[in-house]
């Protein structure tokens, strides 16, 4: 089951074991927080432990056979661990999920290879990160509770902005909804108060320069700089994006890998290798000429932080390379 559903959907009851697969750690908070949010107020604290990656296997399944002081139901959260169990921890492991107690509930954050011939024991959760159309349909959810509408333009900019990041819908929603106090709220209005997120506006430049859109990447440019951002920032955030586009151009390693690699979502990784893929079939050697691209990107970047050149004209020359190129 996909994360986001499981999110905001009312839970019937509760499985003993759940297994949460994906890498979006905010999704994976907030699935937990959904199962501990079952237990009634009074009893959170007490009734919940958290595991990390040093705990012996034999103290959470010591927790997991606790019996609630107050009569309800404990739950067990056993993070990410990067330590392998022993074969003795595999075996006490696998003992328990088949055989679970049902008055304890537990949540296991995946490892890759670590707990799979134990799926068939354990409700599966997916944690990837969101789509953008669960991002749509969350943010619509949200906007409706609060008792205004929103426009499809502003619709769209808004999941634009938050760049797949379940995390910010609530908090932007909540926002534009105050802004609006029972209104439509516009593009404008999204505009004026959602800031969006870095690996967006970088993604977006780097873009519509890579497409021939310099009046649309100069705009973005200048929004920037009117509210503050330094010339270095923007450099950065420009050779970031140049240099994560370039990996997913030429990387042997899967959506998932790159991802995990690159500090992106997995979502956005296949967003760009699919406009890659559109890309190559419309420019020739396009590959090279990308590269070429980041690599003078990195030099400038360079002798900006060797005290060459200053920031303002290392991004003025970043900014005439990429411009000249998509003519």
């Amino acid at each position: 089951m996909r994360a986001v559903p499981f999110i905001e959907r009312p839970i019937e009851g509760l499985a003993p074991c759940y297994l949460l697969k994906g890498s979006d750690g905010c999704i994976i908070r907030a699935v937990a927080d959904k199962i501990l949010s079952m237990l009634p107020p009074d009893e959170r604290e007490i009734n919940y432990d958290e595991f990390g990656d040093d705990t012996a296997i034999a103290d959470v399944l010591a927790a997991l056979e606790t019996v609630s002081l107050t009569g309800g139901k404990r739950v067990v959260f056993l993070r990410r661990r990067s330590r392998a169990m022993t074969d003795e921890e595999k075996k006490d492991f696998a003992a328990y999920c088949a055989v679970p107690n049902l008055d304890s509930v537990l949540i296991v954050e995946d490892t890759p290879q670590m707990y799979g011939r134990l799926k068939q024991y354990m409700f599966e959760i997916d944690c990837s990160p969101a789509t953008a159309s669960e991002i749509k349909d969350t943010a619509l959810a949200e906007i409706g509770a609060r008792n205004c509408t929103i426009s499809a333009g502003a619709l769209a900019k808004l999941v634009d902005y938050c760049n797949l990041n379940y995390g910010r819908v609530a908090v932007e929603v909540a926002k534009l909804c105050d802004y609006a106090d029972g209104a439509k709220i516009d593009e404008a209005a999204v505009e004026a108060l959602v800031t969006p997120d870095a690996d967006y506006k970088g993604y977006l430049l780097a873009s519509y320069f890579d497409e021939g859109k310099t009046d649309a990447a100069l705009g973005i440019l200048s929004g920037m700089r009117s509210k503050g951002d330094a010339a270095a920032k923007i450099l950065a955030i420009i050779t970031s994006s140049y240099r994560k586009i370039l990996h997913c151009a030429i990387s042997s390693l899967g959506d998932g890998e790159l991802a995990a690699a690159l500090g992106a979502s997995e979502a956005s990784i296949r967003v760009t290798r699919s406009n890659i893929r559109e890309r190559k079939r419309s420019v020739s050697g396009y590959v090279v000429k990308l590269k070429d691209k980041t690599e003078y990107l990195y030099e400038l970047e360079y002798k900006f932080k060797s005290g060459l050149i200053s920031d303002e004209n290392a991004l003025r020359l970043a900014v005439g390379k990429l411009a000249a190129d998509a003519r």
